[in-house]
C-alpha cells in the first residue's frame, strides 16, 4: 500500500510557494521583503521536519523513500532556506518590487526533492522541470541586467535541448523494456537499444549536474544570475541531479545483471559482471570535470565564475563515487561516500555564495576579488561563517569537507582506482589555491572605504536570515565533520 506520507515534506513546501503567491499582491512593495521571506522559510523549516516522519516505502511504483533520501531532501531544504535568505538581502537592498522569487524558489525546491525520491523516468522527468523552469525565471529576474539576459537565455535553450535528449533517452528504454522504470528487466534482442536510451538519459542528468564535457553553460549562468541564486542553483539543483544519477545508475547495474530491484539507497548493490563502457564513462567524466574546473577556477577573478567552475570540479568527485567501494574488482557498489560528499558540497556551496551576497553589500553584481577586499573586516561574523564554508569546499579538517574527500580518495584507493584518486587529490589542492585566496581577500586591509549610508553596511531587517542560515551552515559543516555518523550515511 502507497504510503503518501512519504510525500508530506513537499506538500508542505507546495503550499508555501502557492500561500506566498497568493499574498504577494496584498502587501505593500517595501514590506514585500521583510515578510514573504519569513512566511517560505517557516513552510521550509516545517517541510524539512516533516522528513522525520517519512518512512522507507515505495509510493505508486514512481518514488521511493529511504535513510538517505531522506537526509538528501533536507540537505535540499536547508540549502533552500539558504536561499531565501539570500534572496531577501539582495531584492530588499535592490528595492526589488515583486515577491514571486520566493514562490519561485520554493517551487524549484519541490521539483529537485522529487528528483530525490524518483525511481521512475517520467517521475524524474516531473520533478526535473519543476525544478528547471523557476530557476529560468530567478536567473533573468533583473530584466534590465546584460548578463542576466544572456544568462537566462543560453540556460533555457541549452536546458531545453537537453530535456529534449533526455525525454528519446525515455523512449529509448521504454521501447527496451516496456516500462519507463528504473529497475526493468530489458527484453531479450534489444540490450543496444537500452544501452543508448540508458546513456541519452545519464547525458541529461549530468548536463543538470553541470558536469563536464556538458558543462559549458555553468559559468555564464552562474555569472547572470544574481549570488544568492547562483548559491541554491550550485546547492540543489546538484542533489536532485546526482542523487537522481544514482538511481539510474543502479537501475542501469540492476537491469544488466537480471537481479532484483534495489531501490533502496542505503543498500550496497552487486553485479555479476561489470560494464567496461560503464565504467571509462564514469572515468572520463570524473578526470574531465575535476581538470577543467580545477585550472579554470585559477583564472577566474569573479567569485561567481570561481565557484561556478568549483561547481564542475566538485561534479567531478561526486560521479566517482558510483564506482565505489569496488566496481572495477568484484562490482560491489554503494555510494555512501559519494553522498557524504554531495550533502557536504551542497551545504558549502549554498552558505559560501549566500554569505558573500551579504559581504558585497548593495550591489551584488560587484563580487570580483578586489571589490570584495575587506569586507570581512566590516562583517567579520558573516565572513567567518563564510571561511568555514570555503575551508569545507577546500577540504581542510576538521571540517566535512575534509572527511568527505578523505573517504572518497581512500574508497577509491581500496577499490582499485588509486591513480584515479591520486590525481583527483593532486587537483584538489590546486583547486584549494582558489578557495583560500578568497577567503585571504575578505580579510586583507580594507581597500575602499564604504561610502554608502548604514542600511548598507550595518543591520538591516533583510539580514537576520542570512545570519542565521550561514552561521548554522558553518555550525553543521563542523558538526558533521566531527561526528560524521550525524548524516546517517557515513
Amino acid at each position: 500500500m502507497s504510503n503518501y506520507i512519504n510525500l508530506l515534506p513537499i506538500v508542505i513546501v507546495a503550499v508555501g510557494a502557492l500561500v506566498s503567491l497568493a499574498a504577494e499582491p496584498f502587501i505593500k512593495d517595501e514590506n514585500k521583503h521583510k515578510i514573504l521571506p519569513w512566511v517560505a522559510s517557516l513552510f521550509v523549516i516545517a517541510g524539512m521536519a516533516a522528513y522525520y516522519l517519512c518512512t522507507t516505502d515505495v509510493m505508486f511504483n514512481l518514488y521511493a523513500m529511504d535513510p538517505v533520501r531522506k537526509v538528501l531532501g533536507a540537505s535540499v531544504m536547508f540549502c533552500a532556506f539558504l536561499g531565501i535568505a539570500g534572496l531577501q538581502w539582495t531584492l530588499g537592498h535592490e528595492k526589488y518590487k515583486g515577491g514571486e522569487a520566493y514562490a519561485l524558489l520554493m517551487l524549484a525546491t519541490c521539483g529537485a526533492c522529487l528528483m530525490t525520491q524518483a525511481i521512475d523516468f517520467l517521475a524524474l522527468f516531473i520533478g526535473m522541470e519543476l525544478a528547471s523552469f523557476p530557476i529560468y525565471a530567478l536567473v533573468g529576474i533583473r530584466r534590465k541586467d546584460v548578463n542576466a539576459n544572456e544568462g537566462v537565455f543560453k540556460y533555457f535553450v541549452s536546458g531545453s535541448i537537453f530535456s529534449a535528449i533526455f525525454l528519446y533517452g525515455v523512449a529509448l528504454v521504454y521501447g527496451a523494456t516496456g516500462t519507463t522504470h528504473f529497475f526493468a528487466s530489458c527484453l531479450d534482442g534489444r540490450e543496444a537499444l537500452y544501452g543508448i536510451g540508458v546513456l541519452l538519459t545519464v547525458i541529461g542528468l549530468l548536463f543538470k549536474a553541470g558536469a563536464a564535457p556538458v558543462h559549458f553553460w555553468v559559468a555564464d549562468v552562474y555569472t547572470g544570475a544574481s549570488v544568492a541564486v547562483t548559491g541554491f542553483m550550485a546547492a540543489v539543483v546538484k542533489v536532485g541531479a546526482l542523487a537522481a544519477l544514482a538511481s539510474v545508475w543502479l537501475g542501469i547495474l540492476v537491469t544488466n545483471a537480471a537481479t532484483a530491484p534495489a531501490w533502496n539507497l542505503a543498500e550496497p548493490v552487486t553485479i555479476a559482471s561489470q560494464s567496461k563502457g560503464l565504467f571509462y564513462m564514469v572515468v572520463i567524466v570524473a578526470l574531465l570535470s575535476m581538470i577543467i574546473g580545477a585550472f579554470s577556477g585559477l583564472a577566474q577573478k569573479s567569485i561567481r565564475r570561481i565557484l561556478a567552475f568549483s561547481a564542475v570540479m566538485n561534479a567531478g568527485f561526486i560521479v566517482i563515487g558510483l564506482l565505489l567501494p569496488n566496481y572495477a574488482k568484484d562490482g560491489t557498489v554503494q555510494m555512501g561516500a559519494m553522498f557524504y560528499f554531495l550533502i557536504t558540497y551542497a551545504v558549502a556551496s549554498a552558505g559560501a555564495l549566500t554569505g558573500i551576497a551579504y559581504l558585497a553589500g548593495r550591489e551584488d553584481r560587484n563580487e570580483n576579488l578586489e571589490d570584495l577586499q575587506g569586507s570581512g573586516r566590516k562583517r567579520p561574523y558573516v565572513a567567518l561563517g563564510v571561511t568555514v564554508c570555503l575551508a569545507s569546499l577546500a577540504g581542510l579538517p576538521p571540517v566535512a569537507g575534509f572527511l568527505a574527500k578523505f573517504s572518497l580518495f581512500t574508497e577509491a584507493f581500496s577499490g582499485g582506482l588509486g591513480w584515479l584518486a591520486i590525481a583527483g587529490f593532486g587537483l584538489s589542492l590546486v583547486a584549494a589555491v582558489y578557495y583560500l585566496r578568497v577567503a585571504f581577500v575578505l580579510f586583507m586591509p580594507i581597500k575602499n572605504k564604504c561610502e554608502c549610508k548604514k542600511s548598507c553596511c550595518g543591520s538591516t531587517p533583510f539580514a537576520y536570515l542570512l545570519r542565521f542560515g550561514v552561521t548554522v551552515a558553518a555550525i553543521a559543516l563542523i558538526v558533521i565533520g566531527i561526528f560524521p555518523n550525524l548524516a546517517l550515511i557515513a
